[in-house]
């Protein structure tokens, strides 16, 4: 028998998500590293761009195999990670509700407090399932062409992606949990992604803004780092925590909400064209209009 029914539901509903999202990721991978010695000597005489200096962080230069990795793969695959981690944290409470399911999912024997526990687990799991294709990837490529950054670097650097995927899938949780509806948490999650992303990007390339790359998850989540020195214990458990914190205050959220039952998600704008309908229908009487004209 099942005993975590919950965790084998999410990744059975997102089992195709996570096929595609890791044969891109294998495929880039592998496209990467078969690419660098076309491009290694080019990068070696080319200038780099301010902007781009971030992405490549402490890997070295653009034209170092650590660099080219760092900037070309670790650069944006964990953004592919998070959107999965959006699309499934949303959908884990606003999106069951508004499918007219969540009732269903509470009627059995479990807590509100182990459904969204299991939920959670459920998808940090499909991610890392997701991430985990990147390695075969990267033993191929190195097979193929002997890439001068190591097998277990490389491994190091893949797991690093899933402390900040985990942060957002909790922040995905709360924001399901807490409003009203999926687009509106939905909002929340890439609008705190693409303002992270934003001042990550500029405080990498403004030295006197780097303090603005420090506040944001991603610069804690650095694979450069991870590729030139070794996973970073340190700030892997920074991310952890803010996702524990974020997936307590899910959980306490989603204790307090009360469930629609109709299967439609909280509309306002709907509700109000409703009450206007009312007031235009013929017979429609309110306390200042007379019943009959005399």
């Amino acid at each position: 028998m099942n005993r975590l029914p919950l965790v084998a539901k999410t990744l059975r509903d997102y089992r195709v998500s996570v096929v595609a999202i890791g044969l891109t990721i294998v495929l880039m991978a592998l496209v990467v590293m078969l690419v660098y010695p076309t491009y290694s000597e080019a990068l070696a005489d080319m200038e780099v761009p301010a902007g781009f200096e971030g992405f490549i962080g402490e890997a070295g230069d653009w034209s170092s195999p650590a660099g080219f990795l760092a900037a070309e793969f670790f650069s944006w695959i964990p953004l592919v990670l998070i959107v999965l981690a959006i699309i499934a944290g949303t959908g884990a409470v606003a999106g069951e509700e508004a499918a007219g399911t969540m009732d269903l999912l509470l009627a059995q024997p479990v807590s509100r407090r182990r459904y969204l526990l299991e939920r959670f687990a459920g998808i940090a799991l499909a991610v890392t399932l997701a991430a985990a294709f990147a390695l075969p990837g990267f033993a191929i490529g190195k097979l193929a062409i002997g890439y001068d950054v190591s097998y277990w670097r490389m491994t190091q650097a893949t797991v690093n992606m899933l402390p900040v995927t985990y942060l957002f899938v909790a922040l995905a949780l709360l924001g399901s949990s807490a409003l009203p509806g999926r687009g509106a948490a939905t909002m929340l999650s890439v609008g705190v992604v693409v303002l992270a992303y934003f001042l990550y990007s500029i405080g990498a390339a403004v030295e006197a803004l780097d303090w603005m790359a420090k506040v944001t998850p991603f610069y804690w989540s650095d694979n450069s780092r991870v590729l030139a020195h070794g996973f970073d214990w340190l700030r892997a458990g920074v991310l952890l925590a803010v996702a524990g914190v974020l997936l307590a205050l899910a959980v306490v959220a989603f204790e307090r909400r009360d469930i629609a039952s109709t299967g439609r998600a909280f509309r306002p704008w709907a509700a109000l064209r409703r009450g206007r309908a009312r007031e235009d229908a013929p017979g429609h009487r309110t306390a200042t209009t007379p019943a009959h004209d005399r």
